[in-house]
């Protein structure tokens, strides 16, 4: 049943152990051995063709790829990301240039297909190795040179465009990469790499990590289910048991794992309040989330109504919603 759920909820136990190293100390987060599937953004590469309606078409020279020719759009908020410099491409993409883009696993079905890219390198010299771009799917391990210093060393399992699963063995960053912010001047630390985060990294001829472009966050937070009730989201200021967990635990049945939702939303920082007639009431300020009644499997937010993958549900005094929507809901981030 747990492998099941796993593979519905799509979330894995990840335990926090401490290791002692002989040069450093090291803080270990070990995820269950069989991870699931994650649909990675797919990389896509090409030289362009400008097309009249602004978007462009990519094509590489191998013709067994089955991306051979996409064609891309881009929206105004795409990264184009210089390949040298990683600073922001002010200028249009050019025909017959070279270039990588990252793109959502969900494409058209036609020929070719069409998808919108999450990010694009450009300005490709030749013979120049591009940087690849990740998500941080876990946190692996958090290198100190003693406890009570920055960090100095963090090793993450990352998901790419290079397939659709976590990549073994993971990606490690140390201080001696240089770590640059999109589009702000605000001082990018190793800290700021969280669950969830996404970014562009550069390479040397020995794997080493030399440089981190990192984008803004786009999840409200992370959240890890535990397999066993359990629920982990970072942050202070909520309740929480011993071993770090919120006080309210999921429940699970044998189609689903289910979370409490005053408790999760609470923790990620929203206002609930039951309201007559509306039940569960999620608010960001003055503004609604969601709200949703026991016994219904449609939500109704700002935008109007969106259906849920199974019913609302109550049992002493806790609203209960699929794992799944309440993810989804609440702009959280899973972590595998």
């Amino acid at each position: 049943m747990k492998k099941m759920i796993a593979r519905v909820f799509a979330l894995t136990l990840c335990a926090a152990v401490v290791c002692a190293l002989p040069a450093f100390a090291a803080e270990e987060e070990t995820a269950a051995p069989e991870a699931p599937a994650y649909l990675a953004p797919v990389r896509v590469w090409g030289v362009v063709t400008r097309l009249e309606n602004g978007a462009v078409l990519l094509k590489n020279s191998n013709e067994n790829d089955p991306y051979h020719e996409v064609i891309l759009h881009l929206a105004e908020t795409t990264p184009v990301v210089d390949a040298v410099t990683g600073l922001p491409l002010d200028r249009e993409l050019r025909n017959g240039e070279t270039v990588y883009a990252w793109v959502g696993p969900a494409m058209t079905l036609s020929l070719p297909p069409q998808a919108t890219a999450e990010v694009v390198v450009a300005n490709i010299p030749a013979d120049f190795g591009a940087p690849q771009y990740y998500q941080v799917a876990q946190i692996k391990t958090r290198m100190y040179a003693d406890k009570s210093s920055p960090l100095i060393a963090v090793e993450v399992a990352v998901t790419s465009g290079l397939g659709l699963k976590i990549e073994e063995p993971g990606l490690r960053i140390t201080v001696q990469a240089e770590l640059l912010p999109w589009k702000t001047r605000q001082i990018v630390q190793m800290e700021d790499l969280q669950p969830g985060s996404q970014f562009l990294a550069w390479t040397d001829s020995h794997g080493q990590v030399t440089r981190v472009l990192l984008f803004p966050y786009a999840y409200r937070t992370w959240l890890r289910y535990d397999g066993y009730g359990g629920i982990d989201m970072p942050g202070e200021g909520f309740p929480k048991t011993p071993n770090g967990y919120l006080t309210v635990a999921a429940k699970e049945t044998e189609e689903e794992v289910l979370l409490p939702i005053r408790a999760v939303a609470e923790a990620a920082g929203y206002t609930v309040n039951w309201v007559p007639g509306q039940g569960a009431v999620v608010t960001d300020g003055e503004n609604l989330v969601f709200s949703v009644l026991p016994g219904q499997d449609v939500a109704r937010t700002a935008d109007g109504e969106t259906w849920l993958t199974g019913n609302c549900y109550f049992e002493k005094g806790t609203t209960y919603l699929p794992a799944i929507d309440l993810v989804r809901l609440l702009n959280l981030f899973p972590v595998y």
